[in-house]
């Protein structure tokens, strides 16, 4: 068997359960994502100080109050991961963040992965958020998505700036939610399907990510 991430053979004792375990990802390249330590309290954007970073500041600023719990740096080998499980399509090497989402569930939240748009789920054919969402707990589907221009072809100002994306069915009854995703760069997706969750009534609105861009980063897109 070899490393879904390095590709280097790696010994896995075989049993029923390893196809659903972490397993396809070698002991050395789990340890590689590089956990968020101190950082803003909003969004988890590194800083030394731990204060509210100027993205944050410029979203409080028009009104818009959300925190993300983000979990790791969108560094090389975060992006390596992701692009693995996101663009080709690996969804098993998700089991390796698993325990580490486990620890962040919560009782009494209703747990809303950000969706694709209907176009794009066709093409991706899953929607990795609702992967990552279904290894903190129950995940229920309170948001739909038009089709607009992709991230990856926007800049930072265009994604802040694109028009809401997001709908929610006036069958669905919002309470307590925490929204789920893959990666926070600028913070539109999750500030704008948070103000129509609660537009449609959600008395309480946060929100997950596994990675956090950095600034600095010249990353590749996403």
């Amino acid at each position: 068997m070899k490393c879904l991430l390095c590709h280097e053979p790696m010994m896995v004792p075989w049993t029923p359960a390893t196809l659903w375990r972490r397993d396809w990802v070698c002991p050395s390249c789990e340890t590689k994502l590089t956990p968020l330590g101190t950082g803003c309290p909003r969004c988890g954007q590194p800083n030394e100080a731990g204060e509210t970073c100027a993205d944050c500041i410029r979203w409080l600023a028009l009104g818009l109050d959300l925190t993300v719990r983000c979990l790791y740096a969108y560094d090389e080998a975060g992006i390596d991961w992701l692009h693995r499980f996101k663009f080709s399509g690996d969804v098993v090497i998700a089991a390796s963040v698993a325990p580490t989402l486990r620890l962040l569930r919560t009782p009494g939240v209703t747990y809303v992965p950000i969706p694709l748009s209907e176009e794009r789920l066709q093409t991706r054919r899953f929607n990795q958020a609702e992967v990552l969402a279904r290894f903190i707990g129950t995940t229920k589907n309170c948001l739909e998505k038009s089709e607009v221009s992709s991230q990856r072809e926007l800049g930072k100002e265009g994604r802040r700036h694109r028009t809401n994306p997001f709908t929610v069915p006036t069958s669905v009854k919002c309470g307590k939610i925490i929204l789920v995703d893959d990666v926070y760069t600028t913070g539109t997706t999750l500030h704008q399907a948070a103000f129509s969750l609660r537009q449609a009534g959600a008395t309480e609105v946060s929100a997950i990510c596994l990675f956090r861009a950095l600034n600095k980063s010249k990353s590749r897109p996403i």
